[in-house]
């Protein structure tokens, strides 16, 4: 079984939440900085990052787990 398609769909999502959690640290860090009055907007991005984090989290185990089937497809 060949495994680039789902290689290249775990690379796309990889870079896609590689950029959303850039801008979701950064945009935090503005706000907590600028307008720390803005607590819910405050939470809600911290939530967002939390669940950025976790995404990747879980992606780089599918990523293990896919060259961990093409290892043993390869033997």
């Amino acid at each position: 079984m060949n495994f680039d398609e789902e290689r290249k769909y775990i690379h796309e999502l990889a870079n896609s939440l590689s950029i959303v959690e850039g801008s979701v640290a950064r945009v935090l860090s503005l706000l907590v900085k600028n307008n720390p009055s803005l607590e819910d907007e405050i939470n809600r991005l911290k939530t967002a990052d939390e669940y950025t984090k976790k995404s990747i989290t879980a992606i780089r185990s599918l990523r293990a787990h896919v060259a961990k089937q093409m290892a043993h497809n390869e033997s």
